[in-house]
């Protein structure tokens, strides 16, 4: 008697970002743009992560361009049945991070405002510390899935890139009461000596022969949630130097087929959701296990 296949809830981001192309000297969107090609793909659901902070204010007068120029955009993604997500970074005017109380609560209050409250983000750089993540409850976020679990980073330079998820397992958590889901990192020998850190992450976009060997470790786990994300800018590419390569449309076409077909062998039935749908589904399923074992 065949046995009925296991549910497997895939959550996939993106970080609505500028072109890292054309950065510094001015901030392009031909990721941004391209993203309705997305939409396409009808079976799948995205969670968009739109950019609104003190850079995009300073580049642009306002935090919330993005928002506002890219509106129909965001409008034909919710019809799809997508969400929306509020993506921060926290930079100085010099173009650096700057992780200081004032910068946090600065950027905190101006993207807020520009976005009306999003209840979902998903953190620049993944970076989150006590007091960022009780500011963000205050400004009404519920849940973040920045938390890439064994990997931390003392930065690029001075001030870049820096994040510290070396003590995050890989489960849902609550965080000063918000709703903390995982990205799924693995180990990878070359890559952890690459970049300095127990485990690594890859973005969906990754050319797909790195991409399966994540994919590989993850099904390994028997885990039955997963959580990826990417950058728009990777779509084009638009990411500048041998990055091109490295990132594309294709891939991110080629990797949804392996999972896919690797997710069938093994039993799986895929079922695309968007992060505040997972959150309920994790978050429910805890404390259903915590009322039974009471």
């Amino acid at each position: 008697m065949a046995t009925e296949p296991r549910d497997l809830y895939v959550a996939i981001g993106i970080d609505c970002d500028p072109d890292r192309a054309s950065y510094p000297k001015h901030l392009t969107w031909r990721g941004v743009e391209h993203l309705p090609e997305l939409f396409e793909m009808k079976e799948l659901k995205w969670t968009l992560n739109i950019r609104a902070d003190t850079q995009v204010r300073d580049y642009c007068g306002s935090a919330a361009y993005s928002f506002e120029t890219h509106g129909p955009i965001w409008q034909a993604a919710l019809q799809r049945g997508c969400a929306l997500a509020w993506h921060l970074h926290y930079f100085d005017r010099r173009g650096r991070q700057d992780i200081s109380e004032s910068s946090i609560e600065e950027n905190i209050r101006v993207g807020s405002e520009a976005l009306g409250r999003l209840d979902v983000i998903h953190m620049g750089w993944t970076f989150q510390n006590d007091f960022s993540i009780k500011c963000l409850y205050e400004a009404g976020v519920r849940i973040d899935y920045s938390p890439v679990p064994g990997m931390r980073s003392a930065g690029r330079g001075p001030g870049i890139d820096a994040y510290d998820w070396s003590h995050f397992s890989y489960r849902p958590a609550t965080w000063h009461r918000v709703r903390m889901i995982p990205a799924y990192t693995f180990r990878h020998r070359l890559l952890q000596q690459r970049f300095r850190t127990e485990r690594v992450m890859l973005t969906t976009t990754t050319v797909p022969f790195l991409y399966r060997q994540l994919l590989k470790e993850f099904f390994r786990t028997g885990a039955d949630f997963f959580v990826s994300y990417f950058h728009a800018d990777e779509l084009v590419p638009a990411v500048g130097d041998w990055r091109d390569r490295l990132y594309g449309f294709d891939h991110l076409r080629i990797n949804l087929e392996h999972l896919r077909d690797m997710a069938e062998r093994l039993g799986y039935s895929i079922k695309y959701v968007t992060i505040p749908e997972l959150s309920n589904i994790l978050f429910d399923r805890q404390h259903q296990e915590l009322a039974a074992s009471a």
